[in-house]
């Protein structure tokens, strides 16, 4: 994991040195690849796909929408469903996976309503997450007439989970389509789990180490659940932002657009920390976040007070109720002395994806077989695992060996 190696007093001092009014955000490190798309175009699409440059060069794409970086944009998509369709729902290479979610939010913002195809065709093969990034960029595509039946076949649709059906409702908003559905239907599955943490991008307070492109994320929330009102499905997020936001400081909303912060980062998706939370866990968790949402409470721009009681940021304000919970989702030693300040990166290396299982896995029948029993007691968590999924085996009826 990275750790910020500058200590805490010489940060102390530094903060405390600015101004509240010339507290500014900190730089991102992408002003090279912004400035080499500018005067030079092959050298900086060269970077689209180089290892240790490309969210820079990729986010310098989206912001210019440079559509002579569809290709390469488009191939990192390609290459990463390709390796992740051999290793379940998360693969193993995560930046990679980062890349590919990154190159899904610029295809959106160049906007070329050309690429609505090849979105549709990455969609069919993409986890939940990778959907709902997917969609956002459907949305943002330009003069797009094919967006709003797609979205709202998603967003009808009971065999999706619910946090993509909610993603496909609000970009209906978005497309100006018809964005209810009459006796709209839950899914069985909700794609993320009640009190899971989750993240996007964002660059916020007067810490320079903030930041990091290699894992480009920037802003932690809790996911709270969904709700169904008004024909339509609802994503509900806890999170704390600037108080010049709106809403702002500790808040409750209930869209992708407010946490992704206007659909300026993408969605890098649900995880958990490795001490998985207990189901009464979860509850505390997603009822405390409800309950401090409401309160009024204010963000900290200077991450001197990271886990509040009064003011937070925001990815100590996610500790904060997870350790009201009874859980630490990151080592202390991240939030004092040469660790401070807790940043969003490093909480999120700290944690593990939390993928969802499909409803049943059809196993191949070779003899000879253990009877049922021993295969669903011994088998069943290796072959999740070998799948690259969590939770629970629904197997079809399997006759036991003769």
């Amino acid at each position: 994991m990275f750790n910020n190696a500058i200590t805490a007093a010489v940060l102390t001092a530094f903060v405390l040195s600015v101004p509240p009014s010339a507290a500014a955000m900190p730089g991102d490190g992408c002003d090279a690849a912004r400035a080499a798309a500018k005067s030079s175009p092959a050298a900086y699409r060269a970077m689209l796909s180089a290892p240790d440059s490309s969210y820079c060069a990729i986010r310098a794409a989206g912001e210019s929408r440079d559509e002579g970086a569809s290709g390469a944009l488009l191939e990192n998509v390609e290459s990463y469903l390709a390796a992740s369709a051999l290793k379940g729902a998360y693969e193993d290479d995560l930046r990679a996976r980062l890349k590919a979610l990154d190159s899904i939010w610029a295809l959106g913002e160049i906007g070329n309503p050309r690429l609505m195809n090849k979105l549709s065709e990455f969609y069919a093969g993409a986890d939940d997450v990778v959907k709902v990034n997917l969609l956002i960029s459907m949305g943002k595509l330009k003069k797009n007439s094919k967006a709003g039946p797609y979205l709202f076949g998603v967003a009808a649709s009971p065999a999706e989970s619910d946090i993509v059906r909610a993603a496909a409702f609000e970009l209906l908003d978005k497309v100006g389509h018809p964005s209810t559905v009459i006796n709209v239907q839950p899914s069985s599955r909700a794609g993320a789990e009640k009190g899971d943490l989750i993240y996007t991008g964002g660059i916020v307070g007067t810490i320079s180490g903030w930041f990091n492109t290699m894992i480009p994320v920037g802003h932690a929330g809790i996911f709270a659940g969904t709700e169904i009102k008004d024909g339509r499905i609802n994503v509900v997020i806890a999170d704390c932002v600037p108080n010049n936001f709106k809403p702002g400081g500790v808040r409750n909303v209930r869209s992708f657009y407010d946490f992704t912060h206007h659909y300026m980062y993408p969605y890098y998706g649900n995880r958990t920390p490795k001490v998985r939370p207990t189901a009464a866990q979860r509850e505390a968790i997603v009822s405390l976040a409800l309950d401090y949402g409401g309160r009024g409470l204010r963000y900290n721009n200077s991450h001197l007070s990271q886990k509040g009681p009064e003011e937070f940021d925001c990815v100590g304000y996610t500790e904060f109720i997870y350790e009201r919970a009874g859980l630490n989702p990151t080592d202390d030693s991240y939030e004092s002395g040469a660790g401070w300040p807790l940043t969003p990166y490093e909480q999120f290396e700290a944690t593990v994806s939390n993928a969802g299982a499909p409803a049943a896995i059809i196993i191949p029948v070779f003899r000879p077989l253990p009877d049922r029993g021993e295969l669903i007691s011994r088998d069943a968590g290796a072959l999740m695992r070998a799948f690259g999924l969590a939770g629970e085996a629904v197997l079809p009826d399997i006759p036991a060996a003769e």
